[in-house]
């Protein structure tokens, strides 16, 4: 799945994939009436920044030193390879150091990316993407499946541990929860001197019954847009990064509805 903006979209393998056919077939006819709900507290704001200064870049470029020589040493076909890229840290270590010394970029420059990035963050946390996220999915859901799904709205969790117990709610003509939480976002890349990173959302649905309050299906789902450099994305206010993260929500939707509702195991093709 590709948008306007590169954007993909990725998760761990959903339960409907690893399933009996039977199975999802069984969950699926008895859904009911769904109501889906999202988390009311804040997502993690993860950003990536390059070394800062000289200082910084010197010790990203000693991790990356350090560590070059092992893992190639892990994967090599030669017998001893690790214990041989053992070896070589001390030197791996000191070439990275001086490397990401030279290589670093200003402190200045990687500041005024930290604060446009803080910025834009708060941008987004007063849009209240929760609520995007959750017309989509209902939205994508009705036209696309066959399923009752409306909005549930003042029951999601309150916090990031919070288990929420719908089978002792007052939730009348509401059969199943499709509960969204929106758990990180931002821009992400290595822990290298200079590294691209790519603005990302990552959301936990889950498809809980409410009688006895089961979790009948539970997937992770990771949109990333592509890679860009720290100076694009600090560029123009931050609009791209802005920009990257909304087009996530439609893509996200998509990935929900269609691993809750619509595609089955191989097997159950045949």
């Amino acid at each position: 799945m590709v948008g306007p903006l590169g954007l993909g979209g990725c998760t761990h393998t959903p339960n409907t994939y690893t399933m009996k056919p039977q199975k999802v077939e069984r969950i699926r006819s008895n859904l009911g009436t769904v109501g889906v709900t999202v988390s009311d507290y804040k997502a993690e704001a993860e950003i990536s920044l390059p070394g800062r200064g000289v200082l910084g870049g010197a010790g990203r470029g000693f991790v990356m030193g350090a560590t070059i020589p092992v893992m190639v040493g892990a994967v090599s076909p030669i017998p001893g390879g690790t214990v041989i890229g053992i070896l070589f840290v001390p030197i791996g270590a000191v070439v990275g150091t001086f490397y990401g010394a030279a290589k670093a970029a200003p402190a200045e420059e990687v500041d005024k990316a930290k604060e446009m990035a803080n910025r834009t963050v708060e941008k987004l946390r007063a849009m209240d993407l929760r609520l995007t996220l959750q017309n989509e999915v209902i939205q994508q859901g009705s036209e696309r499946t066959g399923f009752n799904i409306v909005p549930l709205s003042g029951v999601g969790p309150q916090d990031a541990k919070e288990v929420v117990q719908y089978d002792q709610l007052q939730i009348p003509g509401i059969d199943t929860v499709l509960e969204l939480r929106m758990e990180r976002g931002g821009l992400w890349g290595f822990y290298t001197v200079k590294p691209p990173s790519s603005a990302f959302v990552e959301i936990r649905a889950q498809l809980i019954r409410v009688s006895d309050n089961e979790v009948l299906l539970d997937d992770v789902v990771f949109c990333a847009s592509e890679e860009r450099s720290y100076k694009k994305w600090s560029e123009d206010e931050g609009q791209l990064f802005l920009e990257s993260i909304i087009s996530c929500i439609p893509s996200l939707a998509e990935k929900v509805v269609d691993d809750f509702f619509l595609v089955y195991p191989l097997a159950a093709q045949k």
